[in-house]
């Protein structure tokens, strides 16, 4: 016995869909997810991040934005934490809800979305010539990866961990605190049998 046909959604199908929903959504070859209710450590980093970077690149020609609709491909559309875009904004062909060139993207690492942020989502941003930067934030301890485009097919990661880090982002040629990123953020004591 065969499976069952997966049933595809359109792309107008998704828009239709995501402009009456309470929740962003993403979609991915025909599948659509809906973003699921941040955790309070994951807002408040977020809040924490966007501000951070928006008072930074106040006077410039970047601008910072949270939830914005990323079209990666034709068949991909995803919806990072913050996004920044640099100049004009270049809107896709199907929606001018979509953008198609940020040059940074920061995720806030969820449990459940981890892996795809670190994998298949970081390969979809690669898609498009104006990514410079990627930043993942853990949510349970201090912790900041930054993938920098060196060129086309190398990218370059650096590690930042602890609240005395400072996280350099070369694309926006600016730094930012850890702790400023973290601020009000507890995180639980270490587990002493680990140590």
């Amino acid at each position: 016995m065969g499976a069952l046909p997966v049933t595809r959604l359109t792309v107008e199908e998704y828009f239709a869909m995501d402009a009456t929903s309470e929740r962003p959504l993403e979609y991915h070859d025909g599948e659509i997810f809906q973003i699921v209710d941040a955790t309070p450590h994951h807002a408040r980093i977020n809040s924490n991040a966007n501000y951070s970077l928006a008072k930074r690149l106040e006077g410039s020609p970047c601008f910072c934005n949270t939830n914005l609709n990323i079209r990666t491909t034709a068949r991909n559309y995803v919806v990072p934490d913050i996004t920044i875009v640099c100049g004009q904004v270049i809107l896709s062909s199907e929606s001018k809800n979509s953008v198609t060139n940020p040059k940074l993207v920061v995720e806030i690492l969820s449990p459940s979305t981890a892996d795809f942020d670190h994998g298949g989502k970081f390969e979809l941003y690669c898609q498009l010539p104006a990514f410079e930067e990627y930043v993942l934030i853990a949510q349970d301890k201090p912790k900041v990866e930054v993938f920098t485009k060196e060129s086309p097919v190398r990218w370059i990661l650096t590690k930042y961990e602890g609240l005395q880090a400072t996280i350099r982002l070369e694309s926006l040629n600016l730094e930012i605190p850890a702790a400023e990123i973290y601020a009000g953020v507890e995180f639980p004591p270490p587990d002493p049998n680990l140590t």
